[in-house]
């Protein structure tokens, strides 16, 4: 197989694997230095950071396939981006003020501000739906008090945390959330 049949072959592959969620996505890949880039063009990745969008970029490759990657550079972008476009989080920051940002969450009331928009203790109240983004978490950070400035770095000590949504937030960040009881308690008893 040339290097050219293979560029087309994982092109066509990836294509494949991503079209279920992502149907007008374009994928292409070529020759980077000595490696592979792999570029993932869609316009919903707007609004979404690098982080998110490989972390949703990579729920439908499957993971048998995934070997075949290794060694490769990837480039998730919306269609008028480029890839010296997109800021990238300073890992070693986000480890250091990783607990802090919980302890000032957890204070704040956030994870029971965004529960009540997710999962509302009265069942007259309007119930917002997850959108696999922070659209929820944003408002509830502005109630909880934190400037828009702090945003960036709270989302990826978040994500960091397995939080790349709204729901993900409640389900794997926050100690306890009515979202996440519900959700055991109906699994619990859907099985019996």
């Amino acid at each position: 197989m040339t290097q050219d049949d293979r560029l087309v072959t994982i092109e066509t592959d990836l294509q494949r694997f991503v079209r279920v969620v992502y149907p007008d996505m374009v994928v292409r890949a070529e020759y980077w230095e000595s490696r592979i880039a792999l570029f993932f063009i869609d316009e919903r990745f707007r609004g979404l950071y690098p982080r998110q969008r490989y972390h949703y970029l990579l729920r439908p490759i499957p993971e048998d396939y995934r070997s075949t990657l290794e060694n490769t550079v990837w480039f998730e972008l919306t269609p008028d981006e480029h890839p010296e476009d997109i800021e990238h989080s300073d890992e070693e920051l986000i480890a250091a003020i990783k607990q802090d940002v919980l302890v000032a969450l957890e204070d704040s009331g956030f994870f029971t501000t965004l529960d009540e928009l997710l999962c509302p203790a009265r069942v007259d109240s309007l119930r917002h739906e997850c959108s696999g983004d922070f659209r929820h978490s944003k408002l509830a950070l502005e109630k909880s008090g934190f400037a828009e400035s702090d945003w960036s770095d709270v989302f990826h000590v978040l994500m960091d945390e397995g939080g790349f949504c709204d729901c993900e937030i409640l389900y794997n960040v926050a100690s306890e959330s009515r979202l996440k009881a519900n959700h055991w308690r109906k699994a619990h008893s859907d099985r019996k």
